[in-house]
């Protein structure tokens, strides 16, 4: 799939959200400009850029049956149609665009328009297969993120999960990040835990009951193939994969100790990370590669610590709440987001990496965990018992406010992975 911006005027502004009042926006339907009579696929390119900006928390999406103007016969270009349209419907800001498709093929052109200034914010052009058009609304939603914030939107990207998916067993599970593309990576009748990505998000590491003892495994994405991972120190129980996808922290269990290895991406030890008589478990590397997040109770309680991946003394970090654990950083290395327990029931919290205050940023309804970070540090997808069921959920950390739930269905899902974004 190309893409080639479209000339647009410098344009800075300001929205309202997080937390104020929505931006209304319109997302107009995709004028037809030869084979996509039946506007199959620009009404895949619009449902999904919708549920995408619904999803950011800024906007407040307008209903199409309030639209005046009609896609098919308007023009898409700044000059072609009214603005005061838009204006009459109270949208701050309208998408609109075009979409030629020949037998596989799909050019696709996309704009955003600020109603009040009639001045056109931005646009992008794409092109690629029938199969990329999901993807590219992705894409534009990110660029309307980056437009309006200044800063690109997390949603080309995947999400990795737990699922029952309805029955007993707990299966790994990709998706995109509202839902579509869903992709069953395992197939086995046992339990399967923890998936990892890489920055690249060209392999995932996961860990498997298959074999009937765990061992983790490591898949190419690409070629769809995977390596087991065992250690000769004992059952390997837990791991991550390093952000440049070349190492793997494994937590290695023998006679009721677990300590952590690092390793090569094969799976040969490189040294061990950890040397105590009790559990050191949920290791976490940081964005840059040098740092190790993980938990310990060395100090009588589970707690996060954090130590250089070189080696050396760990320092403790969490001092609050006496079972603290799943510690994840934020995308630019500052903050780690890790789970408490309190009265049985967990919440997530944010931390500075190098300790201090910590920030409760779930509500205390239900029991909230596996903190997972979006690309661009944003939002923290979470896994929570709200509901009857537990279900993947995003939140908004400037806020604290949940968005939406990320998965529906009937069985349970859990251990959510946010991978960056996609092509890079």
């Amino acid at each position: 799939m190309s893409q080639a911006a479209a000339q647009a005027g410098p344009i800075t502004i300001t929205i309202a959200g997080p937390g104020g009042q929505l931006s209304p926006i319109a997302v107009s339907g995709l004028k037809n400009l030869g084979g996509d009579d039946d506007h199959r696929l620009g009404s895949a390119f619009v449902g999904t850029l919708r549920r995408d900006l619904e999803l950011s928390g800024y906007f407040r999406l307008l209903d199409p049956h309030a639209y005046i103007e009609d896609p098919q016969t308007s023009g898409f270009e700044l000059g072609q149609f009214n603005f005061g349209d838009w204006r009459s419907i109270n949208a701050d800001f309208v998408v609109k665009g075009s979409m030629t498709a020949s037998g596989d093929g799909v050019k696709l052109t996309a704009y955003l328009y600020d109603v009040a200034q009639q001045r056109r914010m931005m646009g992008k052009s794409y092109s690629g297969d029938a199969a990329d058009v999901p993807r590219m609304a992705r894409r534009f939603a990110d660029a309307i993120l980056e437009a309006a914030t200044g800063q690109k939107g997390p949603f080309d990207s995947k999400l990795a999960l737990v699922s029952t998916g309805g029955g007993r067993f707990k299966e790994i599970y990709t998706q995109s990040i509202e839902g579509q593309d869903q992709f069953k990576l395992t197939g086995n009748p046992t339990i399967n835990l923890f998936p990892s990505f890489d920055r690249g998000t060209n392999h995932l590491l996961y860990l498997s009951y298959k074999s009937m003892q765990p061992a983790l495994y490591l898949v190419d994405l690409k070629a769809q193939s995977e390596m087991k991972i065992t250690s000769p120190h004992g059952r390997v129980i837990g791991g991550t994969l390093s952000p440049d996808g070349e190492q793997i922290v494994a937590a290695i269990e023998r006679d009721g100790i677990t300590n952590l290895y690092l390793l090569t991406r094969e799976g040969a030890e490189i040294r061990q990370l950890t040397d105590t008589s009790g559990i050191n478990v949920s290791p976490a590397i940081s964005p840059d590669g040098e740092k190790l997040a993980f938990t310990s109770d060395r100090s009588g309680t589970p707690q996060v610590y954090m130590m250089s991946l070189s080696g050396g003394a760990p320092k403790r970090i969490t001092y609050s709440g006496d079972y603290n654990t799943t510690p994840a950083f934020s995308p630019d290395g500052a903050k780690l987001a890790y789970q408490s327990r309190d009265n049985g029931r967990f919440d997530i919290f944010t931390i500075p990496v190098g300790g201090g205050d910590p920030v409760q940023v779930t509500d205390g309804n239900g029991s909230n965990e596996y903190p997972s970070w979006s690309p661009d540090g944003r939002y923290l997808a979470f896994s929570s018992t709200r509901g009857h069921n537990s279900r993947i959920y995003i939140l908004m950390v400037s806020n604290r406010k949940i968005i939406s739930a990320l998965t529906e269905g009937n069985g349970n899902d859990s251990c959510p992975a946010w991978s960056g974004w996609l092509g890079e």
